[in-house]
C-alpha cells in the first residue's frame, strides 16, 4: 500500500510579470534549403519583448508552432530578458523600484569616500569633496 502525502498550501501568491500583450510576434518566410515550400510559407517566427528589448527568432522547422516555441525559448534565454526579469523580481520582492532602493542606499551617511594622497588611500568626508 502506497501512502501519498499532501503538501499544505503555502502562502505564496502568483504574480504575472508579462502577458501576451507585452510581446510583438511577427512571421517571415524562411531562407536556405527547402525550396519553394520554405520560401512561400511564413513559418519563421520573431518575438520581441517590448519593455526589455529582448528578441527571439527561429526558422529551424517547417512548423510555425515549433518555431514559435523555439523563438520564445531563445528570447527568455537572452541577457536582456534575464536582466529585466531579475529587476522585476527584485521590485516584487522588495516592494520598491530598483531606482528607489539605490536612492535610499546611497545617502552621504551610508557612503564612504576615499582619495589617493601621497600614494595611500585616505578617508574624507562628503563635505571635503565638494
Amino acid at each position: 500500500m502506497k501512502i501519498v502525502e499532501r503538501k499544505e498550501q503555502d502562502d505564496r501568491e502568483r504574480i504575472r510579470l508579462a502577458s501576451k500583450e507585452d510581446f510583438d510576434v511577427s512571421y517571415f518566410c524562411g531562407s536556405g534549403k527547402g525550396g519553394q515550400a520554405k520560401n512561400k510559407v511564413a513559418s519563421g517566427v520573431q518575438i520581441i519583448h517590448r519593455e526589455s528589448g529582448a528578441l527571439g527568432r527561429a526558422s529551424d522547422s517547417r512548423s510555425q508552432a515549433d518555431n514559435k516555441k523555439a523563438a520564445f525559448r531563445r528570447l527568455v534565454e537572452t541577457k536582456k530578458m534575464k536582466i529585466w526579469l531579475n529587476r522585476k523580481l527584485f521590485e516584487v520582492r522588495e516592494r520598491q523600484t530598483m531606482e528607489d532602493a539605490i536612492e535610499k542606499d546611497t545617502t552621504d551617511d551610508k557612503l564612504r569616500y576615499e582619495v589617493l594622497k601621497g600614494g595611500k588611500w585616505a578617508e574624507v568626508s562628503a563635505s571635503e569633496l565638494k
